[in-house]
């Protein structure tokens, strides 16, 4: 399994600047891709990295895609009325909506997909997308099997504590025999104990990837948000016993070199834990 980053950004794109470069890091939303089996794509999220994903892809020749999709809020969605294959014949795509508590009735990413590209807010209209799209819903304590051949992926959620809700995946799969497993949390507040929902979903798992959005200052005035820090992160990560910790979904204010500075120091505070830990990179590939 190969996982590949394409947005790493939170809240809002943050084209690099010379007063805020974000060159290294990235400046797209999230948008994170895996590559399982022969030749299977899923795709976590549309934040504006699914522009040049769905440009490379479309080079490449490929036609059929599957989503998960952690929550609706916009900085998770933006990236679909850019995402080339979607108007062309011949397309197939696959989405997995989260069913929330609470959620109005219908399914929660079709009904957001719709009311972004329509106006007053987009001139091209979902009906005018000529790919083949079909919505389905996932929701906690469900399991969710993907196939291709030999090959599967195991899919599980968990919600987690974010405005309006939000799902973590764990990805199970396998890749010569061995198998292999990440979590992806985006859009998550640390609970004050470390007992949560995602911990038991990330039990043991080879890579947790989650929310660090803030520094500690920064949380302090930010409680409620539905955003972690670094050090909730690795708390909740401990507890789960996983294997590594990657942070993601960057505050649109921390530049290149803040960022550099907040992993230089979390992984010295990190180092007693045992955890590798570091910052995601948008461009990043990782072999599981």
């Amino acid at each position: 399994m190969k996982l590949h980053f394409w947005g790493t950004r939170g809240s809002i794109p943050t084209p690099s600047t010379p007063a805020i470069p974000t060159h290294e890091f990235g400046g797209d939303t999230t948008c994170l891709s895996l590559a399982w089996g022969k030749d299977n794509l899923l795709v976590i999220d549309a934040g504006s990295g699914l522009r040049q994903a769905g440009l490379n892809w479309t080079q490449e020749g490929r036609r059929s895609f599957t989503f998960l999709f952690t929550h609706s809020h916009w900085d998770h969605l933006q990236g679909f009325p850019f995402f080339t294959p979607a108007f062309h014949e011949g397309i197939d795509i696959t989405i997995y909506s989260p069913r929330l508590p609470g959620a109005h009735a219908g399914n929660l990413i079709e009904r957001s997909l719709h009311a972004q590209q329509s106006e007053p807010f987009f001139p091209a209209g979902f009906p005018q997308l000529r790919a083949q799209i079909t919505f389905h819903e996932i929701q906690p304590d469900h399991e969710l099997k993907l196939a291709s051949g030999s090959d599967s992926l195991l899919i599980w959620a968990a919600a987690l504590s974010h405005p309006g809700g939000c799902l973590a995946y764990r990805i199970d799969g396998a890749t010569a025999g061995q198998k292999r497993s990440f979590v992806f949390a985006t859009d998550h507040e640390p609970p004050a104990s470390s007992l949560s929902p995602l911990t038991q979903l990330a039990q043991e798992t080879d890579l947790l990837i989650s929310d660090g959005q803030y520094t500690p200052t920064e949380y302090k005035n930010r409680t409620g948000w539905g955003h972690g820090t670094p050090e909730l992160c690795l708390r909740e990560a401990v507890a789960a016993r996983a294997r590594r910790l990657l942070i993601t979904h960057f505050d649109p204010t921390h530049s290149d070199s803040t960022l550099a500075s907040m992993e230089k120091e979390f992984q010295k505070s990190a180092h007693s834990s045992h955890i590798p830990v570091s910052f995601a990179r948008q461009g990043q590939t990782i072999n599981l």
